[in-house]
């Protein structure tokens, strides 16, 4: 059995739940946050067609559904780093290497 794919489970696993549900649960505002300062860099980016001159949703909307969406996504992620550590406990007590894409 290889070990270090069981010991890395067990890192990134508690790892990424902690990320999934600080994000998802919005603790001490660090979704908000974390939106901010990425529309704040991706202003630069954004285009506006030609033939209008500014978007027709408000900004604060805007943020809001992003919000939204970074929420669902941490949900995602803390789902998927138990899931990490399910496979990882599994692995350790069957003795069964961790499966990979191959």
């Amino acid at each position: 059995m290889e070990t270090w794919r069981v010991v890395a489970a067990v890192i990134l696993g508690p790892a990424v739940s902690l990320v999934g549900v600080a994000l998802a649960t919005n603790f001490r505002g660090v979704t908000e946050w974390h939106m901010r300062r990425s529309m704040s860099t991706a202003s630069v980016l954004r285009r506006v067609p030609p033939w209008r001159w500014l978007p027709d949703v408000p900004h604060e909307e805007r943020r809001a559904h992003f919000i939204l969406l970074e929420r669902v996504i941490g949900a995602a992620l803390a789902v998927a780093g138990v899931l990490i550590l399910a496979s990882a406990g599994y692995s350790a007590l069957t003795g069964q290497p961790m499966q990979t894409v191959k």
